[in-house]
């Protein structure tokens, strides 16, 4: 490994300050300029050293690719493209369960040179053996924080339009003007091409999520961040950069079916055995389905016809009893007290019986949503050039909001504080179909990794209706001992109506008693000595019980001031948490805190960037999530 360092130059004695830069410091709502400006650039100098070391290994690994297939031209790939879709498809997490839930980075490769971060600053860059010197670190970090803190999205594209457009901007990053007509400087502004390379190296080596995890850090260790012991979690969606197709799902991935239920083609050919040393040919016995009062009668056997005129006839009687058979079971399928239709000759006569049972239905293909396959190459013939098929949006699937309310796109993690708008960690999913209350436990589990001091001061989460599982809780409260407190979600339970108190109609799929004028009750408390449930009748505007008016009056409420009292029994609400039940006032104060997850998310995709993405892949993906999380930690370092 080779070590490079530099001689320290003399700052220069002489600043100047242009008139735009006055302008724009007496501005109050350009935040990013107060922002640069004010920055520390000792706070990134690791950050810069790991950049120059990745930018020499990445050159030096691109230089000996192109001599090796130049050298050793690489066999053609075997594959096609409709196997590699079906082995794309089945690496997703919502299919493979050894697949992680939240997206990991791969390890960046190991550098082939070690820089000093002391001996990195802005302006300066380490010497090089050969070529050019490369572009700043310093200068170009700017340039993506300041565009995402104008609020565009900080891709290379939106970062080049910005420096060239605003010369203003350009100069407070640290770039210099280009001349017209004369050579062009390291200080000038980069090209398109460099400042895709810069974001291409920081994201393939994780450096965006370095920088913004050091950010975070200094943050809660300086204390401009105070720890609760309440944390929110949400998940939130990306509009992705390409196209869905809906694919059929491989026999691999179906749901195996159960042994008794397991039929192959072959099931009713003879099978030869040998007993006792002779040959026995066994087959299946075709069993035959009668009604109760048919079973005293004989059963004909079926023959095979022996010529084809007699198997015409059987053909034709096979028919007929089918379309008789249709005809019954249109009749059955009808109301007993409905008239029958007018000319409906079938209605007058009674339906033949047959023995013969109803075909079954064609069980319908499954389906999946799923990005293109693809090749990343230019290539003449690319079913048959030597690069390999790639999944063209790896981590993009169809987002469930609601019933009919799908998106296509990306789907992240996030997670803060109850009382501090902040985010505090972000990550993509693997795959945006998986539920949403698969990311939690991974990701507290990350977010401890990456923070240690904060477990054992955390206790609590709150989460929407999709965490509202009793394992899920189970696990959280044994592993970390952090209480999890979720809406309930009712899924496709249904209305309880037997065995109620008196004059309760029934309780609806969240546990609400309802009575029979239709008014939902109130929940009162928990009774420990009987194990029931409290609700009470509401009252009305005046403060006073609607028992008191009620015409239903006599057959359920017996008392004369107050209003009807029902006790639930918890075994009937399983559901509902004893020591603090979803209904109660209390739980629904706990999860009044919950919507400022919502705002954070406002402020992610809109203020400090956009929903829609402008590239492909998770590795794109989770680099957006981390320059928005430095950006905002930025700002709020500089705030406080």
């Amino acid at each position: 490994m080779v070590a490079l360092t530099h001689n320290s130059r003399q700052p220069p004695l002489i600043h100047f300050v242009e008139s735009d830069d006055l302008f724009l410091h007496d501005q109050v709502d350009v935040v990013w300029f107060d922002v640069l400006n004010s920055l520390d650039y000792h706070d990134f100098q690791a950050t810069a050293a790991h950049y120059y070391e990745q930018l020499f290994t990445f050159n030096q690994q691109q230089k000996q690719q192109r001599i090796e297939r130049r050298e050793n031209p690489p066999p053609p790939n075997p594959e096609t493209q409709t196997q590699a879709t079906q082995r794309t498809l089945l690496e997703r997490a919502t299919l493979d369960e050894r697949a992680p839930a939240l997206y990991q980075r791969p390890q960046p490769t190991a550098p082939l040179i070690a820089v000093a971060p002391r001996e990195v600053v802005p302006g300066v860059t380490p010497p090089r053996f050969a070529g050019r010197p490369p572009k700043c670190f310093f200068a170009m970090l700017y340039s993506f924080l300041g565009t995402t803190l104008a609020g565009q999205p900080a891709e290379p594209e939106f970062v080049h339009q910005r420096l060239c457009e605003n010369p203003a901007f350009a100069r407070t990053c640290g770039f210099t003007i280009p001349r017209p007509g004369k050579p062009e400087r390291q200080s000038d502004i980069p090209s398109l091409r460099k400042l895709q390379q810069f974001d291409q190296i920081m994201t393939a080596a994780g450096l965006w999520g370095e920088l913004a995890l050091d950010r975070v850090a200094a943050n809660l260790r300086e204390g401009k961040i105070q720890v609760e012991s309440t944390l929110v979690h949400d998940t939130t969606h990306y509009h992705a950069y390409s196209l869905m197709k809906v694919v059929d799902l491989p026999e691999a991935a179906k749901q195996p079916i159960p042994s008794h239920d397991k039929t192959t083609p072959n099931d009713k050919a003879p099978v030869v055995v040998k007993l006792d040393g002779q040959p026995v040919v066994v087959a299946r016995v075709e069993v035959v389905r009668v009604p109760v009062h048919q079973i005293a009668q004989p059963t004909a056997a079926k023959v095979p016809p022996a010529d084809s005129s007699l198997a015409a006839a059987a053909t034709n009687r096979t028919a007929a009893r089918e379309k008789t058979a249709e005809i019954s079971g249109k009749a059955a399928a009808a109301p007993t007290n409905s008239p029958p239709a007018k000319n409906d000759k079938s209605s007058s006569q009674a339906p033949k019986k047959t023995n013969r049972k109803a075909p079954k239905a064609t069980p319908k293909k499954k389906r999946k949503s799923h990005p293109r396959t693809t090749k990343n190459c230019r290539c003449q013939d690319r079913q048959h050039c030597a690069h390999a098929w790639v999944n063209a949006d790896v981590g993009a699937g169809t987002v469930v909001k609601s019933t009919g309310k799908m998106y296509w796109g990306h789907k992240a993690s996030t997670l803060s504080f109850a009382d501090q708008e902040v985010l505090l960690d972000a990550v993509a999913m693997s795959d945006a179909a998986s539920h949403d209350s698969q990311s939690l436990l991974p990701h507290l589990s990350r977010l401890f990794d990456r923070h240690p001091d904060l477990e054992g001061l955390v206790t609590r989460v709150l989460d929407d209706g999709a965490a509202d599982d009793v394992q899920l809780k189970a696990s959280l409260q044994g592993q970390f001992g952090i209480e999890l407190l979720a809406p309930i979600n009712p899924r496709r339970r249904q209305p309880i109506r037997d065995g109620l108190p008196r004059g309760i109609d029934h309780l609806t799929p969240r546990g609400v008693p309802v009575c029979q004028a239709g008014y939902p009750f109130e929940l009162l408390g928990f009774r420990k000595a009987t194990e029931h449930f409290l609700f009470r009748a509401p009252q009305d505007a005046a403060g006073a019980s609607v028992c008191q008016g009620c015409v239903l009056r006599e057959g359920c409420y017996r008392g004369e001031s107050n209003g009807r009292v029902a006790t639930i029994s918890a075994d009937r609400v399983p559901w509902l948490d004893r020591d603090m039940p979803q209904l109660s006032k209390r739980f629904g104060k706990a999860m009044a805190r919950r919507t400022s997850i919502e705002r954070l998310h406002k402020l992610m995709k809109f203020d400090l960037g956009d929903d829609r993405l402008t590239k492909r892949g998770n590795d794109a993906f989770q680099a957006r999530l981390d320059k928005t999380l430095l950006a905002m930690h930025v700002l709020l370092s500089h705030e406080c």
